[in-house]
């Protein structure tokens, strides 16, 4: 079943759970192209991943703070605005830590209204930010 998962990823290009771990571990700032449902649209986002776990609903799901890409909160000029987002992994294509001009991955520190007591949208969350 492993060697399935791996060539799955491959083939469409899918994130693993590994990549993640990692982004959130490590504090990342990320990139990724979500195929979103019908009222927001898919895009590209950059966000910063603060946990992994499953949803409610029992998707593979990762909480993240959305800084751009498309949004269903907009100012009044329709722009997007940073926010809280849970994202199902099922979704995520594309998924890659964003660099700085260094050369060194970007990453970030607290975001606001950050919980670190876990997250009513999951059921369990495996991973979790340590700031």
């Amino acid at each position: 079943m492993k060697l399935y998962n791996v060539i799955s990823t491959l083939i469409f290009e899918q994130v693993s759970n590994n990549e993640i771990v990692d982004a959130i571990k490590n504090k990342r700032v990320c990139e990724l192209e979500y195929e979103d449902d019908v009222s927001v649209g898919p895009g590209k986002r950059v966000i910063y991943p603060v946990a992994l776990g499953d949803s409610l609903r029992n998707n593979k799901v990762v909480r993240a703070y959305q800084v751009s890409g498309p949004s269903l909160k907009v100012n009044e000029e329709g722009i997007p605005l940073p926010g809280w987002r849970l994202f199902r992994v099922d979704r995520i294509g594309n998924f890659k830590p964003v660099k700085g001009d260094d050369s060194l991955f970007s990453t970030f520190e607290r975001p606001p209204l950050y919980n670190p007591f876990g997250d009513k949208s999951m059921n369990r969350v495996l991973v979790n930010s340590k700031f």
